[in-house]
């Protein structure tokens, strides 16, 4: 993730042009960029406290299946969140978890390797999850929405941040990101509550090799769902 400035660049050409002339040394090996480890996101500013409120299952979500060819609905392990992904995006992890608050979280990170996606650019991946909360506010959502996107700081280019989402079912915000990496990687993320106002939602991705960022990115936003979005809708 961290790149080599122009600065930094020059200045190693430099001193090894001065230990050429001087006869000291040979030629200087190019730098490889080191990618650093990704951060987890700090989730203590939603919900946790006295009294969290647990995840409601009951009967399981069942998640629309996409028309658009080459895509799939992924289910989490309570069968209360769910998203619509690359068809190759294999593995799957959906198992719930717990702040340091006490806060339940019902959980995917999807990818073709999962553990590839968490520990650098070179592979597309998502994570979503969802919490049973009252009262988020907007400062809360914009602080979430920070913490996740910290590990975009190194992309080289923002093209948006913090903007206002609203798609009937969840209202929030959203960041999308380029450059990311070395590969040119893109990514995107969001942070919002139902409209109903008793769940917070994060979702984040980053998109890679032969996947299209902007076929994903719609192809997610139209499908993220939990038992109080879009589900609910249909039902009434």
């Amino acid at each position: 993730m961290s790149r080599t400035t122009t600065l930094l660049r020059a200045s190693v050409v430099a001193a090894a042009a001065v230990a050429l002339l001087a006869g000291c040394v040979g030629p200087v090996a190019p730098q490889t960029p080191v990618e650093t480890p990704k951060p987890e996101p700090d989730l203590g500013t939603i919900g946790g406290g006295e009294s969290p409120v647990p995840i409601e299952t009951g009967a399981p979500l069942e998640p629309q299946q996409p028309d658009t060819a080459g895509y799939y609905a992924v289910l989490d392990d309570l069968d209360v969140v769910t998203v619509t992904v690359p068809d190759d995006w294999r593995e799957v992890d959906g198992a719930p978890f717990t702040t340091d608050a006490g806060q339940e979280w019902a959980s995917i990170t999807v990818a073709p390797d999962v553990q590839g996606y968490l520990d650098s650019w070179e592979v597309s991946g998502l994570e979503i999850a969802a919490t049973a909360v009252q009262g988020v506010t907007d400062d809360q959502l914009l602080a979430l929405l920070t913490d996740i996107t910290g590990i975009y700081d190194s992309c080289t280019t923002a093209v948006q941040e913090a903007k206002p989402y609203a798609d009937g079912y969840f209202t929030g915000y959203e960041s999308a990101y380029e450059g990311c990496g070395t590969s040119g990687t893109s990514a995107f993320a969001l942070t919002v509550v139902s409209d109903a106002g008793d769940q917070a939602l994060f979702l984040r991705a980053q998109i890679t090799g032969d996947d299209d960022p902007n076929e994903v990115y719609l192809q997610v936003v139209q499908s993220f769902d939990t038992k109080v979005g879009r589900t609910a809708g249909r039902a009434d």
